[in-house]
């Protein structure tokens, strides 16, 4: 699938083959001594779409990132990306084209990398630039591309370990872009962020997802605030299993998040962007 990327003037800027990966996990357990950490998962969320996961401190939600991007192995269902069943595939080769960011757990890059730098190792999927490798031309247009989009031009000679945490959650998507992955896992991407700046990272996610045939993108996050308007699918997760699931119209109602934070919470819908508000008390609506 060929996509393009045009500029406020019209001009393409990023030609490149990207597909949208579909993720599909079946009856999927976790279970590390003799604790379950996930219990008879199944979650579909179809190319191109938005699936957030959301749920308390403890329910499984880093868990399930860390099976769908391969870095832990179920005690049993099936985990399958981009049409590609774990277990029968070259697990190296899905991942090139998964973009996991966390921010809050930065791969480790050498701190006198630049921005730049550490945009272009999505070329090669490594945490350092391969030494006597020259970046093609193709690929340093990828790099500057996506720098430009993603806002990062004036920081594209700073180093990234001095980066505040929205710049480098930026850097880290624009490497994933470089990458063409087909998939993109967020944990909590606006952690630590002061309003202003989560403000600013959720209107860089939104521009990507206004993007022709963008990544499939899961987001876990605490906040409703930080979920994008195009959000098509949620999942809340409470200790370790499925609380309820659907379209985020559906699933992020008050009485649901009331019962599933243990607390009351009073959601609202404004302008695409879903809040919510916590309270003190135990009201009616956590009743069954």
């Amino acid at each position: 699938m060929s996509t393009s990327v045009r500029s406020a003037s019209g001009a393409v800027i990023i030609s490149a083959y990207m597909n949208a990966y579909a993720v599909e996990l079946e009856n999927v357990n976790v279970v590390r001594r003799e604790r379950s950490l996930l219990t008879d998962i199944s979650l579909q969320v179809a190319p191109g779409g938005c699936c957030a996961i959301l749920g308390p401190n403890g329910s499984g939600k880093s868990t399930l990132l860390a099976v769908l991007s391969g870095y832990m192995w179920p005690s049993s269902g099936s985990v399958s990306v981009g049409g590609h069943t774990y277990g029968r595939v070259d697990l190296a080769k899905v991942r090139r084209g998964i973009g996991l960011i966390e921010p809050s757990r930065s791969p480790a890059f050498d701190e006198r990398m630049s921005v730049a730098d550490v945009v272009a190792t999505g070329l090669f999927g490594t945490v350092r630039l391969p030494f006597h490798q020259e970046i093609a031309a193709e690929g340093r247009r990828r790099i500057d591309d996506e720098i430009e989009l993603l806002s990062l031009g004036g920081l594209r000679d700073c180093a990234f370990s001095q980066l505040s945490t929205g710049e480098q959650m930026k850097t880290l998507l624009a490497r994933a872009m470089v990458a063409r992955a087909g998939l993109l896992l967020l944990d909590e991407p606006t952690a630590g962020l002061d309003m202003g700046a989560r403000a600013a990272c959720i209107g860089v996610l939104e521009r990507l997802l206004d993007r022709p045939n963008h990544p499939t993108v899961v987001i876990v996050s605490h906040h409703l605030d930080e979920l994008p308007r195009s959000v098509d699918r949620v999942v809340l997760l409470k200790r370790g299993g499925v609380f309820d699931a659907g379209p985020a119209d559906q699933v992020l109602t008050s009485h649901k998040l009331s019962r599933l934070f243990d607390c009351s919470i009073e959601v609202l819908k404004s302008n695409g962007r879903y809040v919510a508000a916590a309270n003190d008390g135990s009201p009616e609506r956590l009743k069954e």
